[in-house]
C-alpha cells in the first residue's frame, strides 16, 4: 500500500517513483546505520549513563534517510517541488514508527534467533588433530607427551601424533585455559586450584606452571569460582 498508494506518498507521481523512495531510503538506512547507531551512543552514554531507548536511537537515522532519498528523487524526476520541502510532519511519524516496529521485531525475534544458531554451532565446533576430528565440547583436556597428545575426552582417552600448538591455534579463551607448557583444560573442566594443581570436576589434578598461576586464577574467577590456590 505505502508504494503504491499515490495518497500516501502523494509528492511522487508513478509507482515507480514511490517504490523506488522506499528503496532508496533503506539503502540509505543500512548504509549509515552502523556509524550513526556508534556514534549518537557514545554522547549518549557519558551524560545519561543508562541504554539509550531504541525509538531515539533510530529516530534521526530514518528522518535522514526518508529526506535524502525524497531529495535524490525529486532532483532526479525534475520536478519544481523544492528537494527538501517534500516530507510533511506526518510522514515523518509515520516513518519512524514504521521503522521501530521493525527493528523491534528485529530485536526481540532476529537476532535472538542468530544467538540461538550460533550457540547450536559452537556446541559442534570440532577441531582437527592428525587428520581426525574431535568434538571440541567432548574433549576435557589435553595433554602433550613427547611428538604426542593424549586427548581426554566423555568417552576416554585417546593418542595422537600431533603439536599442541596445532591444538591450541583451533580454540579459544573461552573454551579452556593452558595450565602448563603441556596441558590444557576445558572450561567445563575445571574446579577449582589448589596449590600449584587445577582440580578437574572428575577428580584428577593438572599441573599449573608457576608462571601462570596468576592467569589461572583470575581465569576461574571469571568463570564464578573461588580459587584459593597459593603460589608454591
Amino acid at each position: 500500500m505505502a508504494t503504491g498508494h499515490p495518497v500516501t506518498l502523494p509528492q511522487f507521481d508513478s509507482f515507480e517513483l514511490r517504490l523506488a523512495f522506499w528503496i532508496v531510503g533503506l539503502g540509505f538506512y543500512l548504509a549509515a546505520s552502523e556509524f550513526h547507531s556508534f556514534v549518537l551512543y557514545s554522547l549518549w552514554r557519558p551524560i545519561f549513563k543508562r541504554p539509550i531507548p531504541l525509538i531515539l536511537l533510530s529516530a534521526p537515522l530514518v528522518l535522514f534517510s526518508t529526506y535524502l532519498a525524497g531529495a535524490v528523487l525529486t532532483l532526479l524526476s525534475g520536478t519544481d517541488r523544492p528537494p527538501f520541502g517534500i516530507m510533511t510532519w506526518q510522514m515523518n511519524v509515520r516513518n519512524i514508527v514504521v521503522a521501530h516496529i521493525f527493528e523491534t521485531v528485529a530485536l526481540l525475534w532476529l537476532l535472538p534467533a542468530q544467538r540461538a544458531r550460533s550457540g547450536a554451532a559452537a556446541q559442534t565446533r570440532n577441531v582437527m588433530l592428525a587428520g581426525r576430528r574431535f568434538v571440541l565440547c567432548g574433549i576435557q583436556r589435553v595433554k602433550a607427551a613427547e611428538h604426542y597428545l593424549e586427548v581426554h575426552t566423555d568417552a576416554g582417552m585417546e593418542t595422537v601424533r600431533e603439536r599442541m600448538l596445532t591444538f591450541l591455534e583451533q580454540v579459544e579463551p573461552g573454551d579452556g585455559i593452558q595450565t602448563h607448557r603441556s596441558h590444557w583444560v576445558s572450561a567445563a573442566s575445571a574446579r577449582d586450584l589448589k596449590g600449584a594443581h587445577l582440580q578437574l570436576t572428575c577428580g584428577e589434578k593438572v599441573p599449573v606452571a608457576r608462571g601462570r598461576l596468576n592467569d589461572v586464577r583470575d581465569w576461574l574467577q571469571d568463570k564464578g569460582v573461588d580459587a584459593q590456590g597459593e603460589t608454591a
